[in-house]
């Protein structure tokens, strides 16, 4: 039987460093991406039983891929005085 990933705290962050002093960091925790793609998958099938074609297949699988996840930089750009890290972790 396949095991679910630990429920762990799991935060989306962006870094950005540059010619300032201090990188800035900004942090979304992975809770509030989840809900909002629920919302939204919510919406669509709501939409869709409205106009009398029902969804099949919803991807609620992929709503939670990011947990199963071990913490990484997902994007990590790097140009002259500038880099720019988006990760999970």
């Amino acid at each position: 039987m396949r095991r679910l990933p630990p429920l762990r705290p799991r935060f989306l962050y962006l870094v950005v460093r540059g010619p300032f002093p201090w990188p800035l960091p900004v942090v979304l925790p992975l809770f509030a991406l989840e809900w909002t793609l629920l919302a939204v998958l919510f919406l669509l099938k709501t939409q869709a039983l409205l106009r009398g074609r029902p969804l099949r297949g919803l991807p609620l699988k992929g709503v939670f891929a990011l947990r199963g996840l071990p913490p990484l930089v997902l994007v990590g750009i790097a140009a002259e005085e500038a880099e720019v890290k988006v990760g999970l972790w």
